[in-house]
């Protein structure tokens, strides 16, 4: 596996641990090979799925002209170690997240013969259009387009997103640059079998239910002030409106802002909580702790810039989170996630930019403990019934299998 980041103290996001735990279960040794953008993290660990092996050079997360020059040295560092296990290894299959990585992917596999998965966290080009220039975006478009043709399997990361690949592998170049909310929705609705033995399926960020365990969200007790939790990226660009939310929540009593992760955006949270009672940051979280914090949370935040057309139509880790932990996620009505919500009942949402509305539903859940309690439920079941790790794992194992099949 290939990866250009890793989260706090140097270990795989969650998804892509799952992916990784989903495959060492299925028998396969997994090594994934990862850039550190810290530069300070050992450089190797061992983990109960397989390793990391890291590629150890100082990268901004915020700083995208800077990343793109020093991409092409992470690659190389890769393509030489895939070269190296090549010939220890037998039955090989490469495995490259995002489209960042995704050409040396189709290089080193054409190189050495072997077949290629990618793995698509995002509609890469989408999230980047504010950053960089629409030109540039629409250019890594087209060239996603070309490079998934020569793609062995893929794993879409959400409903926009399989409905976006597979236009591209029906229609090349020509296809467009993002799914409608009518497509995402359709491929919402597909049935489970609909994703099994097929090149391309659909992961995501759905997660394993036995980290979020019934009994502890059953005896869980509501004390002290309310407490709504937001742990992620921490950047200004897409905004998450996380200063914004903090303005408003420091106007109210009763209730407790929790922000952890990381990003550029630390040093302000740091300064405003200590200047806000009611504001804070509770650092860096590994992502072994996430379920937890979730749990002890009265409701998640996941606000998002819905001008970006990646957060208008995205299916974020926070989601399932939510729902995995029988909490309500508060978003926006914009967001195919905020429609999602209301559809399903099992959170709240209001209009991006109206704060005003943010503050009216937090007073709502605070002051309506039933009504928090049975968005919360709601979403608990649905996680059971459709929205688990349980059904990626399968759908991971099945196009496993149709890629050694096809590829043999």
């Amino acid at each position: 596996m290939v990866r250009t980041r890793l989260t706090t103290g140097g270990f795989a996001e969650p998804v892509v641990a799952d992916t990784a735990k989903s495959l060492a279960k299925q028998g396969h040794r997994v090594i994934l090979l990862a850039w550190d953008r810290t530069g300070k993290c050992e450089t190797t660990t061992t983990t109960e799925w397989g390793t990391i092996w890291r590629y150890q050079e100082e990268c901004n997360l915020n700083k995208p002209i800077t990343f793109a020059r020093r991409l092409p040295g992470f690659l190389s560092w890769s393509t030489w170690q895939i070269l190296a296990f090549q010939k220890i290894e037998k039955d090989m299959i490469l495995h490259y997240h995002d489209l960042d990585t995704l050409i040396a992917g189709v290089f080193t596999s054409k190189l050495i013969k072997v077949p290629l998965v990618y793995d698509c966290h995002e509609n890469y080009p989408g999230l980047i259009e504010g950053a960089i220039s629409s030109n540039i975006s629409k250019s890594l478009h087209k060239l996603e387009a070309l490079l998934i043709q020569y793609c062995n399997g893929i794993i879409a990361p959400g409903p926009a997103d399989y409905a976006r690949i597979r236009n591209m592998l029906k229609e090349g170049t020509k296809a467009s640059f993002a799914a409608t909310k009518e497509e995402a929705f359709e491929v919402l609705n597909m049935p489970h079998n609909d994703f099994l033995n097929s090149k391309l399926t659909r992961g995501g960020n759905q997660k394993r239910l036995e980290t979020y365990p019934l009994r502890r969200i059953e005896g869980r007790k509501r004390v002290g002030k309310f407490r709504l939790l937001y742990i992620g990226v921490l950047e200004k660009h897409p905004s998450r409106g996380l200063i914004e939310t903090i303005l408003t929540v420091n106007k109210m009593k009763g209730i407790q802002f929790d922000i952890g992760g990381f990003g550029t955006l630390v040093p302000t949270l740091k300064r405003l909580s200590q200047k806000m009672d009611n504001i804070q940051y509770i650092g860096s979280i590994h992502p072994d702790n996430i379920p937890l914090q979730t749990i002890e949370c009265d409701a998640v935040l996941m606000a998002l810039d819905p001008a970006n057309i990646n957060n208008r139509l995205s299916t974020p880790n926070k989601l399932f989170e939510a729902m995995s932990a029988g909490v309500p996620i508060i978003t926006c009505n914009e967001l195919l996630m905020g429609q999602f919500v209301e559809r399903e009942e099992i959170g709240l949402t209001f209009e991006w930019g109206k704060w005003d509305r943010l503050k009216a539903i937090l007073m709502k859940l605070m002051f309506d403990k039933e009504l928090c309690k049975r968005l919360g439920k709601r979403g608990r079941k649905l996680a059971e019934k459709n929205h688990n790790w349980e059904h990626c794992e399968e759908r991971i194992e099945s196009m496993y299998r149709y890629v050694k099949n096809t590829s043999s």
